[in-house]
This record gives C-alpha cells, sequence and structure tokens, in this order.
C-alpha cells in the first residue's frame, strides 16, 4: 500500500517537476488567492444572514441603530468585495502566469529530449513523427490547463466547502449536522458534470479525428480518389466514421439533461433547512438570519465539494502526462547525440573502413542485414553502393553517420572506431542528401545554413554554385530570402 502511495504522490508531483522558485513563489501566492476567493462565498453569506437579523430584530424605535449597522454591513460587503477581487486576481493571474512558464519549459525539454534520442528509440518507440508533436502538445496543454484552472478551482472550491461546513457548525451546529448527509445527493450534479459529461465532450473531440483524418487524406490525394471513381466510397467511409459521434453525442445530451436536473435536489435540501430551521428559531431562539445563512453554506458547500471532486480526473489525467514526458527526459539513449564526450581527430584525411560488421535493425532482430561485411574506401575516393531494394547500401550511411552502431566487428575512419569519436564532432565531418529530400519552414538560407551556421553569404553562395542550384535560387521571387515550402523538391547539403 506505501508503494502505490508513493507512486500516486510521484505521478502527482511529476505535474510540478518543472518549476523554479519564481514558479514556487507563483504557486504560493496564488494558493493563497485560490483559498481566500473560495471563503469569500461563505463570508458573503454569513454577512447577508446577519443583515437578515439586523433587519428582523430592529424596530421602529430602533431606526438609529438599524442605520449604523446596515452602514457597518455595507462597509462589510465594499471591503469583502474588494478583497475578493484582488483574491481572484491573484488566483487566476499567479496560477496562468506559472502554467504558461512550466508548460514552455516542458515543451523545451520535451523536444530537446526527443532530439537527443537515437534512432532506435523512433523505430521502436515512436509509431510516427505525428506521434511526437501530438506528445509535445497534447500532453504539455493538458498539464497546463491543469495547473492554470483545475489545481485553483480544487483548492477554491475545497477552501469554499470547510469555509462554509466550519461556519455552519460555530453557528448552528444542529443545523448542520442535519444536513451534513445531504453532501451526498450535492455532490452528484458537479460529480456527473466533471466525470462523464466532460469525458464524453473529450471521446466525441478524438472520435472526429477519425472522420477528419478520412476528409483530409481525400482532399490531399483528390487526383486520385478522382482517377479510381472513389467518391462515393470516401463519403461511405466518412459517414460510417461520423457514426460513433453521433452515438456518443446523443448519450452527451442524455448525461447533460440529468445533470441539469438533479441540480432539483437543492431545492428539496434547502426546502428541509427551512424546515428544521423554522424549529430552530421557534424553539431553541435561534436568529432567522443565522440559519438562513447556514442553510445555504450548505447547499453551496457541497456543491462546492462536487464541483472541486470534478476536477481530481484532470489532475490524474495530467499526471500521467506528466510521466510520459519525465520518461522521455529522463532517457539516456545508447548513442546519445547530447554527450561531448569522445576523441576529435586533428586531421581528417577520409578514409572509410567496415570490419567484419554484423548488423540488423532493432525493429527486425530476425533479420540480419551485413554477415561479417567488410568494405574500405581510400580517402580521396569516390565509391558506389549497388545492390537491390533491401540489400543494405543505405544501412551502410546509416552506420557511418552513427544512427545505429553494429552488433559486431567496427566501423573505423582513419583507422579509429568511429565509437571512439565525438558524436557531433563526427557528423560535423559529413555531408548527406537523403534519397528522399526534406526543407525546413524558413528560408532557403536558414535551410542551407543548417549545414554550417556561421557560414558567411559568400560561402553560401560558394555552395549553391557548386551544387549548381545557385541559378534557380537567384531567380526566386525573393532569392535565398524565400520561404522553403515542403513541395518544393530541392535540398542542399553541404560541407564548409
Amino acid at each position: 500500500m506505501g508503494g502505490v502511495a508513493g507512486a500516486k504522490k510521484a505521478a502527482v508531483m511529476s505535474v510540478f517537476m518543472h518549476a523554479d522558485a519564481m514558479d514556487m513563489a507563483l504557486m504560493a501566492v496564488g494558493l493563497v488567492g485560490a483559498i481566500g476567493d473560495g471563503l469569500s462565498t461563505p463570508v458573503k453569506l454569513l454577512i447577508t444572514g446577519f443583515i437578515i437579523n439586523d433587519l428582523g430584530n430592529s424596530g421602529p424605535e430602533h431606526l438609529q441603530e438599524l442605520s449604523s449597522k446596515m452602514d457597518e454591513n455595507a462597509r462589510n460587503l465594499v471591503f469583502l468585495a474588494l478583497g475578493s477581487w484582488v483574491m481572484a486576481f491573484l488566483e487566476g493571474y499567479c496560477w496562468s502566469r506559472t502554467a504558461e512558464r512550466q508548460a514552455s519549459r516542458m515543451r523545451a525539454r520535451y523536444l530537446a529530449a526527443v532530439l537527443r534520442q537515437d534512432v532506435e528509440y523512433f523505430d521502436l518507440k515512436v509509431g510516427s513523427t505525428a506521434d511526437v508533436i501530438a506528445s509535445v502538445s497534447n500532453d504539455s496543454l493538458v498539464v497546463q490547463d491543469v495547473l492554470s484552472e483545475k489545481v485553483p478551482n480544487l483548492v477554491m472550491n475545497a477552501a469554499t466547502f470547510v469555509g462554509s461546513y466550519a461556519a455552519g457548525f460555530a453557528l448552528v451546529w444542529q443545523l448542520t449536522l442535519v444536513t451534513l448527509p445531504s453532501i451526498l445527493l450535492l455532490v452528484v450534479p458537479g460529480f456527473m458534470y466533471g466525470r462523464i459529461l466532460m469525458g464524453l465532450a473529450r471521446r466525441i473531440r478524438e472520435q472526429y479525428t477519425r472522420p477528419g483524418a478520412i476528409a483530409e487524406q481525400a482532399i490531399s490525394s483528390v487526383r486520385t480518389v478522382c482517377s479510381f471513381a472513389a467518391e462515393r466510397a470516401t463519403m461511405v467511409q466518412f459517414s460510417a466514421a461520423l457514426g460513433e459521434s453521433a452515438r456518443l453525442g446523443i448519450k452527451q445530451g442524455l448525461a447533460k439533461g440529468i445533470t441539469i436536473g438533479s441540480n432539483g435536489v437543492t431545492f428539496a435540501i434547502w426546502a428541509f433547512s427551512v424546515w428544521y430551521g423554522s424549529r430552530l428559531v421557534m424553539y431553541h431562539g435561534y436568529q432567522g438570519g443565522t440559519v438562513s445563512a447556514v442553510s445555504a453554506a450548505a447547499v453551496v458547500g457541497g456543491l462546492a465539494l462536487g464541483s472541486g471532486l470534478s476536477n481530481l480526473k484532470y489532475l490524474s489525467e495530467a499526471s500521467a502526462a506528466g510521466e510520459r514526458v519525465l520518461e522521455v527526459i529522463r532517457r539516456v539513449p545508447k548513442i546519445d547525440s547530447g554527450s561531448d564526450t569522445g576523441e576529435e581527430l586533428l586531421n581528417v584525411a577520409g578514409e572509410v573502413e567496415f570490419k567484419n560488421v554484423e548488423f540488423c535493425y532493432p525493429s527486425r532482430p530476425e533479420s540480419p542485414i551485413f554477415a561479417n561485411f567488410s568494405l574500405r574506401v581510400p580517402a580521396g575516393c569516390t565509391a558506389a553502393l549497388v545492390g537491390s531494394s533491401g540489400s543494405g547500401k543505405s544501412t551502410v550511411v546509416a552506420l557511418l553517420e552513427r544512427f545505429y552502431d553494429p552488433s559486431a566487428g567496427e566501423v573505423a575512419l582513419d583507422g579509429v572506431d568511429i565509437r571512439r569519436l565525438r558524436l557531433k564532432w563526427l557528423r560535423a565531418q559529413m555531408g548527406l542528401v537523403s534519397q528522399e529530400p526534406a526543407l525546413f519552414a524558413t528560408t532557403i538560407m536558414e535551410n542551407i545554413l543548417v549545414g554550417k551556421e556561421d557560414a558567411t553569404p559568400e560561402e553560401v553562395t560558394a555552395a549553391t554554385k557548386a551544387a549548381n542550384a545557385h541559378n534557380f535560387i537567384s531567380q526566386l521571387p525573393q532569392g535565398y530570402d524565400t520561404q522553403a515550402v515542403v513541395s518544393l523538391y530541392y535540398f542542399l547539403a553541404f560541407r564548409l
């Protein structure tokens, strides 16, 4: 049991793992604001009860005293309004600010950790690049939403519940004790709204991704759809994918009706409180305003508890998202591109040699690619690898770039095993033009500078001329400052 509790605590703490000292201060001030915001409701009810008592106890002969008490209560309400405004501002600003800071820091650390991983991680752990993008956006948004809204809402509602029942027990403990079991009924509306209704809304949003994907594929490949006369089949698939969303929508409507209708239980509890409170006024000498305030506090406190408990589900989801992010951040890859350890050769001649290399891809361990593969390419020579698809031509480049390490044998650069060399330095000595070129979403100049960040414009021009690309780049509307697009099938990689 202790281990389970510790694991849950660690999972919850993962939501706050990216906070620094400034964030701690913001959360502390925001916590005070949320508590103050929650306590403002029972205080308002108590002041209202005192006003009702003063009005009920005053006669024509006490008009001066009544006026003085009303002025005092009015001042109290003004002070309460100002204090509530300040507390609500601190709650909203501090939690939203720290949520944005922590989420931004989480995104940066997550992306840096993903870029640090070796290719084996993407082969085994990641289905596609969309999974990485979804994780860096969705998981961080879940955590940010919990920090900015759900946590302060939970604290505020908890403060309202505790403050309401604490005031009730202090003023009219009999009435508070009698209405205490009604908490179970008051929790139902908020619990149903938080757990069922919002859960269905999330499932509907997730379900809409299926018809969205079908429509996206059809529109992006509209020529293929038209050439195969597949318009009707696409519409059938799209309509079928919408069927589940429609079913969930009907269920959501039913849950919403029950949730809204269940709020009527508050009137029943109020009626019982009025009946029992009248007996306390008649036979036990309690004042009507106090009884009225305690009755309202019992109802408000119960509803606040139900609304607050609904946020626990979101906190659980954020904990799971935080754990997924931390798992990637803490993972140290076998081939660590972020490591600065290793040797650097003073002079690189460029001789490459594969010595009795054995290798199979991590995702296909049963299919060996190389068995005792040996190859030597002298410095300054050009070599061409020819073979059928799957024979290992691209694997040679992958091993040379250290995307993977061989299971046996070694790959040597100028007679030195590349596993002894610093990885970033090794890759900086090579230029690679892939079979399927790609461009980053920035200018052509910035794409070229990926090869050497400190290259001068003259060096960039010389590289493009050597690649026979300068002429067509110069003819573009903005030359080297033209924004690259995915449909532009040119990629320049060079070594300066």
